[in-house]
């Protein structure tokens, strides 16, 4: 999967313009606050319907101005396509994909697939289980549109639940209006765990692959899937589910909110069996941030058969030498997007690489 064209106006600082990166290696270089970021938050912006930096579109447009729009042509083994997301100060987002306008932001997934990469992902490790449940969500809602559908349902359904258990006067008639709700709650919550301890299943391969390599065998990394509710079935998951919901009524009710469920599901890290969140050094909290986006990479190529984009945003200065010569030269098959503050040593790159200047809000390619 390749971005060939990225045609941006008034995102942020950026000027109207298009910028054609190559297939393989783009740096994007420049001073802060020059706009090298805001160009690879677009891609973002069109891969997945939002920012990684903000949950407001708003936010995204430039101050003075009261519309922002992005335009990406791609190629995927599918062949070309493109996407378009319009943003305005007084108007919803909108978006539309090869010129047909979309109304759900499930029909979006999976077009532009993308994986990004900032100093600020270490907070998937040292946050709290929220990042890393977000972390699996993001990466499912790309490569299956079914789960981007149920973990939507299933959160409407959660809602209305935890409404009912707010407004109840007493646990009875809490119990009777949850019954419902609940039937959904655990068919999608099934379903939801089921493809993230599939998704995990994969990850903990490769994570670990990725580790090894990143550490010269010295440490081990070793992921697990942290759920309440057990079962392998989706039938078990779901009768279990069930009745998890039917015991904790009480709890819940005296709580005012739902206590168990896939919406409280971790992910635990260890390194060479301690816990990375709490023991880590901050040098092995970036690396295993590393681990996990190289197989997200690995993972991503066996589900849709062809890499995602890979942005690389101002990670390298975050990285040794070593680690950023395994990272810019990971795979020929593999687009990148890197912007950096800094020169890059050419002695570290061993692939095909075009050069991009950033000033101003302006992208203009080196010589």
């Amino acid at each position: 999967m390749k971005v060939n064209e990225i045609t941006v106006c008034y995102l942020r600082n950026l000027a109207k313009q298009t910028v054609k990166p190559s297939g393989k290696l783009n740096i994007f270089c420049g001073d802060n606050a020059q706009g090298k970021t805001n160009l690879v938050e677009s891609v973002y912006l069109c891969a997945i319907g939002k920012s990684p930096r903000t949950d407001k579109d708003k936010e995204m447009i430039c101050w003075n101005k009261d519309y922002a729009y992005v335009k990406i042509r791609y190629t995927c083994r599918y062949g070309d396509g493109e996407i378009y997301v319009a943003l305005r100060s007084n108007a919803k987002k909108q978006i539309a994909v090869n010129s047909v306008p979309i109304t759900k932001m499930g029909e979006l997934m999976g077009y532009l697939n993308c994986i990004y990469f900032s100093p600020n992902e270490i907070k998937i490790i040292t946050q709290s289980p929220v990042e890393r449940r977000r972390f699996l969500d993001i990466d499912l809602c790309q490569t299956d549109k079914n789960y981007y559908y149920s973990l939507s349902r299933f959160n409407k359904a959660l809602a209305q639940r935890n409404n009912i258990l707010k407004q109840s006067a007493n646990v009875d008639e809490a119990r009777d209006l949850l019954f419902a709700w609940d039937a959904q709650i655990a068919d999608e919550g099934a379903k939801i765990i089921r493809k993230r301890k599939e998704f995990c299943d994969k990850l903990k391969v490769y994570a670990k692959q990725c580790h090894s390599a990143l550490t010269d065998n010295k440490e081990t990394l070793e992921l697990e899937y942290i759920t309440q509710i057990k079962g392998d079935s989706v039938n078990e998951l779901t009768a279990n589910y069930a009745d998890t919901l039917a015991k904790n009524v009480e709890k819940d009710f005296q709580l005012r909110y739902t206590s168990s469920g896939c919406q409280r599901d971790d992910i635990s890290l260890k390194i060479n069996d301690v816990d990375v969140r709490s023991f880590g050094s901050q040098g092995q909290l970036r690396t295993t941030a590393l681990s996990l986006k190289l197989a997200e990479l690995k993972i991503f190529k066996d589900i849709i058969g062809e890499y995602p984009v890979m942005i690389l945003d101002d990670v390298l200065s975050e990285l040794d030498i070593d680690r950023q010569k395994r990272l810019l030269n990971f795979d020929s098959g593999l687009q990148i997007l890197l912007t950096t503050a800094t020169e890059i040593d050419k002695s570290l790159i061993q692939t095909d690489c075009k050069y991009f200047n950033i000033k101003n809000g302006v992208c203009k390619q080196a010589d």
